[in-house]
């Protein structure tokens, strides 16, 4: 540099532009440690892009940034990032202060339940959207980075100050993106001239290039499935030589990750109020909506994100489907199936028991019920027939209702003795759901 003034310049600015470099690397490592560490727990490498990992799991990132607080520690850095960044010379805070992308607020549009940055961000959202929020501090580190050392070249001048790498810089705002949404692409030349601004090329169209040296593009994401975007950057180099960089901005259109589980079964059962849970990212509860499609069914809500629903009809294919924003996130595809059949019983003992005379007189008459059922239901015995044979013969009396009573009553008190076997049958048992089955007959020994 032949202008004193100008190496003088430079001895200042170089160093300030390092120390830049030098805290962007810092917080872009310890990000990318934290994509590491979520990617190995969904079974991902970060090596390996072909590794396939638990892209929908709801727990990872919620285990470990917000209840390990690792979700904290990121805000925390960020802070300290911003921070530094903007003291390293007064002109740089002045100018900066105001429009670094490095965003410590709460993003705008999250459930309210979310009430701390690390929840509004990562309570409850797949282990893929975490990916792409973490890659998005990533991305801003870098534009931020680029933005300031650039500024501190300007500073010097139009002088030739040599840089250890001269590169072009391509930036996505996301790699994972819902149907509708932008994709924005930035594209610039570090350490450019002001003289001298790049000619970027996005997606086949020549885009304007800003002061800063950066051009900014926004496409709306198309179908599901990966897609790519060509980036071509021509720029002339620090020798004066025409240089030309092309990139591919790789990125996948997916849906909204949902998840919905039925609390009780995995079918849903007619007559029943059947309880499920819905939890989905990309909104808040206010903004999730929960349709139920076949078996005659319909929903009801009783809580955040927790439903009833009652069916009507058999079938295999019951959808329940969850919009966020108006947008699928989710669908599942159900059973629907009645109620189990009742089992009769006489005092807890299944049939084939042996009893005493003394305790089967004790009983009150026929229950019914099932067994090991996640549902409480009650069952009424309508009616049934009483067997037992005598000293010379069989008698059958009918009994109405549930209830020993009557002309049963008499013929259990009269005929139940040792060595006797009472039989019950035709038992007519009403489920909950109205219908009226047939129970399998009770044979007791009576001893």
């Amino acid at each position: 540099m032949a202008d004193p003034k100008d190496s003088a310049k430079a001895s200042y600015w170089y160093p300030v532009a390092q120390r830049v470099q030098a805290y962007s690397k810092d917080l872009y490592n310890y990000i990318q440690g934290l994509k590491k560490d979520i990617l190995t727990k969904a079974g991902g490498d970060i090596n390996d892009d072909s590794k396939t990992f638990k892209e929908d799991n709801l727990d990872i990132a919620t285990r470990m940034m917000v209840e390990e607080k690792k979700g904290q520690e990121l805000l925390k850095k960020l802070t300290e990032y911003k921070n530094n960044v903007l003291s390293v010379d007064t002109a740089i805070a002045k100018q900066f202060a105001a429009n670094l992308p490095i965003n410590l607020e709460k993003p705008k549009g999250v459930s309210k339940a979310a009430k701390t940055w690390e929840g509004a961000y990562f309570h409850m959202v797949p282990t893929v959207a975490a990916l792409t929020i973490l890659s998005k501090f990533q991305n801003d580190v870098k534009v931020t980075e680029n933005n300031i050392i650039q500024e501190c070249h300007n500073k010097v001048g139009e002088v030739k100050v040599r840089y250890d790498r001269f590169a072009a810089i391509v930036g996505q705002n996301s790699s994972y993106l819902m149907p509708g949404q932008d994709l924005e692409i930035t594209a610039g030349v570090g350490a450019f001239s002001t003289a001298s601004l790049p000619t970027i090329n996005i997606g086949g169209a020549n885009v304007t290039v800003g002061p800063e040296g950066t051009a900014l593009q926004k496409i709306t994401a198309g179908g599901i499935g990966p897609h790519s975007v060509p980036v071509r950057i021509t720029y002339t180099d620090q020798d004066g030589k025409p240089q030309v960089v092309e990139k591919t901005v790789e990125y996948t259109v997916g849906q909204s990750n949902a998840s919905i589980a039925l609390d009780k079964m995995n079918v849903l059962y007619i007559g029943v109020p059947n309880p499920l849970s819905v939890a989905a990212s990309g909104g808040g509860d206010d903004k999730i909506s929960v349709a139920i499609v076949g078996g005659g069914g319909s929903l009801s809500k009783v809580g955040n994100g927790k439903y009833i629903a009652n069916v009507g009809a058999v079938t295999d294919d019951c959808k329940i489907s969850v919009t966020v924003d108006g947008k699928l996130a989710g669908q599942s595809v159900f059973r629907v199936r009645t109620i189990p059949e009742a089992q009769a019983y006489v005092g807890g003992h299944p049939s084939g028991d042996n009893i005493s005379a003394g305790e089967f007189k004790a009983q009150a008459g026929v229950g019914a019920g099932i067994k090991n059922f996640p549902f409480q239901l009650e069952y009424q015995v309508v009616s049934y027939t009483f067997t037992c044979d005598t000293d010379d013969d069989i008698i059958s009396v009918p009994g109405s209702g549930a209830a020993f009573a009557g002309a049963v009553r008499t013929a259990i008190d009269r005929n139940v003795s040792a060595g006797r076997m009472v039989t019950i049958d035709n038992i007519k048992v009403k489920g909950p759901d109205g219908h009226i089955n047939t129970a399998p007959s009770l044979v007791y020994y009576i001893k």
